[in-house]
């Protein structure tokens, strides 16, 4: 996965301590490399248009998509081991 530029902080940022502004940062691109394989585009250009995004628009895609995820992994659960493999497969491929 490419790294993506550091991108600047939003005003909320300072109600923030170090490890939630690393798990937003990583969340945020987990959502983007996730939204990139779905939409066949640049990982930095999706990246681009979510930190264009007000605040709250940008929490709302990223919760949403990892929302989404965890809910495949639920349905990918109830068919047991070859369902999570099948879910697994499904992600790595999506992300490259």
């Amino acid at each position: 996965m490419d790294r993506v530029e550091p991108r600047t902080r939003p005003c909320y940022y300072p109600l923030m301590t170090n490890v939630t502004l690393f798990l937003w940062d990583r969340c945020r691109d987990v959502a983007a490399a996730l939204i990139a394989g779905l939409s066949r585009r640049e990982i930095a250009e999706v990246s681009a248009r979510i930190d264009a995004a007000p605040a709250l628009q940008q929490r709302g895609i990223v919760f949403g998509t990892l929302g989404g995820l965890m809910g495949a992994s639920l349905l990918a659960a109830q068919f047991g081991l070859l369902g999570l493999c099948i879910f697994w497969l499904t992600v790595i491929w999506l992300v490259r």
